[in-house]
């Protein structure tokens, strides 16, 4: 816990904190707000879908283009210029709110340049927080990053649905343009200095393919970053359902309510920050080719204990638990490629597995609410448990056979050592 406030305190890192403390404040307002004003103006739960399906596209369509000029411009650069595009983009969404003129293609088409900004920005960030704190502090940098994510989504979706009642959807969204704003002049302030010195502006479209498809045969060679990119596959599909199908679970199957509905999403997020705050300690007692398999093996169960829920309490616990593991794999899984990917393939391996992530997403976003409408939904939960319990059980059997898809983790430039130091 010292140690983590320690590296907070630094003065480059703490820049970074509360850039994203007010980023995520601002985006958990946000999504609230739009969901409500876009179920309120169009009555449809669809419509509500469609924004994820939207949100996806950017990953799917671009994520070649995105991890090569990545790697090849500075990434503090990128993050100042997704933080400014995103506030003028959401001027536009507050401005056609105020002389109520925003339609649902015009939402739409919002979200979809904000994700495609959110898809620069991503691998950009994991690149600047590898430049600007040592190694050896890298996972304890990832943890205090994701926490300060969590609780600034938290607390902006906690406030965001009384601020809209209050004030107004407008003003919300006006609130996330001045979280983007200052987030970016933070970033503009951080001394940054690049792993990668060439810096190139232009690229071409063949050679951005090409130097893509290098990167994911790089990747597969490596093989660590196969399992770890099966990792972050899995719980990104355990959340992508989740985020789908709570709605439904909290009504029809728990009679909860809206207030039951509420609760059970935020024990995910009060366990997602519980989880940063324990992954430092598991670490030491887990080696990282362990790590993510005993995960996958606890997010199955956990799910099943999920399904199985008869009340809100049980629900709400599972939930909790679930938010800690899906963190804690993620940060940790994150980590690892941070340390153990040549910084020039970062952005690219980033990339593809963010393609990866978003084409099962889109997947289970379709799949899913189809099948919410004609199935219980508990048969959905127990089979995504099985599948991910049948995953893990699988990566445990090629790592006792000796050809563990991980194993590359402790051979890569003192990456194993540097989580133990953490």
């Amino acid at each position: 816990m010292l140690s983590l406030l320690s590296l907070i305190a630094s003065r480059e890192f703490s820049k970074y904190i509360a850039a994203s403390i007010l980023t995520a404040i601002g985006s958990g307002m946000y999504f609230v707000a739009i969901s409500w004003y876009i179920y309120k103006t169009s009555g449809s739960a669809m419509a509500v879908g469609w924004v994820l399906i939207f949100s996806s596209l950017p990953g799917l369509l671009f994520s070649p283009w995105i991890g090569v000029l990545v790697d090849r411009w500075n990434v503090r650069v990128i993050c100042i210029v997704t933080d400014f595009a995103r506030a003028l983009i959401l001027i536009c969404v507050a401005v056609s709110m105020y002389y109520e003129v925003l339609g649902l293609e015009l939402i739409y088409l919002a979200t979809f340049l904000i994700a495609l900004c959110e898809n620069f920005f991503q691998p950009a960030v994991g690149a600047l927080i590898r430049d600007i704190v040592p190694k050896e502090r890298l996972l304890e940098a990832n943890v205090s990053s994701s926490m300060s994510m969590q609780v600034g989504l938290l607390m902006g979706a906690s406030i965001g649905g009384f601020l809209v009642a209050v004030f107004g959807t407008q003003y919300v969204v006006v609130i996330n343009v001045i979280s983007f704003s200052i987030s970016g002049l933070l970033t503009l302030w951080i001394k940054h200095t690049p792993a990668l010195k060439q810096i190139i502006h232009t690229v071409d479209a063949p050679g951005a393919l090409k130097e893509f498809y290098q990167a994911i045969h790089y990747a597969i060679g490596t093989r660590f970053v196969v399992g770890l990119a099966i990792q972050q596959m899995f719980i990104y599909v355990t959340l992508s359902v989740c985020n789908t199908l709570l709605p439904i679970f909290a009504d029809k199957e728990l009679s909860a309510g809206a207030q039951g509905f509420g609760l059970i999403d935020a024990a995910w997020g009060v366990g997602a920050i519980a989880g940063g705050f324990s992954l430092t300690y598991l670490v030491k007692k887990i080696s990282p080719e362990w790590f993510g398999i005993v995960g996958l093996g606890g997010i199955a169960l956990l799910l099943f204990m999920f399904l199985s829920a008869n009340g809100v309490p049980q629900a709400a616990m599972a939930y909790f638990l679930l938010g800690g593991f899906v963190v804690m794999i993620r940060v940790n899984s994150d980590t690892l490629i941070a340390t153990g990917v040549d910084p020039a393939q970062f952005g690219k391996v980033k990339a593809a597995i963010s393609m990866l992530i978003s084409y099962m997403s889109l997947i289970a976003y379709a799949g899913v609410g189809y099948l919410g409408d004609i199935i219980s939904v508990r048969w959905i939960y127990l089979a995504l448990s099985a599948v991910i319990l049948c995953s893990a059980l699988g990566m445990l059997w090629i790592t006792l056979s000796k050809k563990p898809l991980v194993s590359g983790i402790g051979k890569v430039d003192g990456v194993t050592q540097a989580i133990e130091d953490a």
